[in-house]
């Protein structure tokens, strides 16, 4: 049996685009989202920021390229600073993240993202991100929310490099100065004859543990208005009789 080279690189299997959904990736990729979208958070001077969520992305990611049309991975966690205060006891962090988006043919973008308090922010070049840690209550919670924080930025700001429809557009002043102006409509429901196709919140379509599920309910009989149940068999009754003479027999009724 043929032993491989532990030493040698492993040539990681590439599906290549073809070049007709090479065009179908470009021009969803070329899309401006609308504003349901779009979120916002507090800013400064009282201004609201926009953004995009991070489960919003990962779901367009998804629709774009496929559930499995593409992977994230992180390539290093590097500590910039831990500080914590003698008097309280908070804990304040810096930490940097890289995350490396790659899609099925090897194209891949990553982004180096920093986390950090104001001691950091200079030394922060401009096309890099950054977030707060500030007064956590422990270490380990510190490094926790630091952690999520800076994967899922990262992964944001790794995928926005595709194209508009991941979240580049938000970076747009022009188009966010009118899609912020755009009324969201509420959810329609899509019809046919009059009838309903599809509503927002369907119980019937969540996945659910086969312990918990709802139980079909009995057919309704629409002309008598009386549920119709599968009639069962009688159960058999097995009796124990004494013959004379003291022997047992056994006889069963129905």
């Amino acid at each position: 049996m043929a032993v491989g080279n532990p030493f040698e690189d492993v040539k990681t299997h590439i599906n290549e685009y073809t070049a007709q959904e090479i065009a179908t990736l470009s021009s969803r990729l070329e899309k401006k989202l609308g504003p349901e979208y779009i979120s916002t958070r507090p800013g400064a001077a009282g201004q609201r920021v926009p953004y995009l969520a991070g489960d919003k992305c990962i779901s367009l990611a998804n629709e774009v390229f496929g559930f499995n049309g593409w992977s994230s991975s992180i390539q290093q966690i590097q500590i910039d600073f831990v500080e914590e205060s003698q008097s309280t006891g908070k804990v304040s962090l810096g930490l940097s993240v890289i995350v490396r988006v790659t899609l099925r043919d090897g194209t891949h973008h990553e982004v180096r993202l920093l986390i950090g308090t104001r001691d950091a922010f200079a030394h922060i070049p401009e096309d890099l991100g950054y977030g707060h840690i500030e007064n956590c209550k422990s270490k380990a919670a510190a490094f926790e929310k630091a952690k999520k924080q800076g994967t899922t930025d990262a992964l944001k700001r790794s995928l926005r490099n595709f194209g508009n429809v991941l979240g580049n557009c938000v970076h747009d002043t022009d188009y966010m100065s009118k899609v912020t102006k755009m009324q969201v409509a509420p959810f329609r429901l899509a019809m046919a004859n009059g009838n309903v196709l599809q509503s927002k919140w369907d119980p019937e379509k969540l996945h659910r543990h086969p312990d918990y599920a709802p139980v079909n309910k009995p057919a309704v009989d629409q002309g008598h208005n009386v549920a119709q149940f599968k009639k069962e068999p009688a159960s058999e009754k097995v009796l124990l009789q004494t013959k004379g003479d003291g022997s047992n027999s056994i006889r069963s009724d129905v």
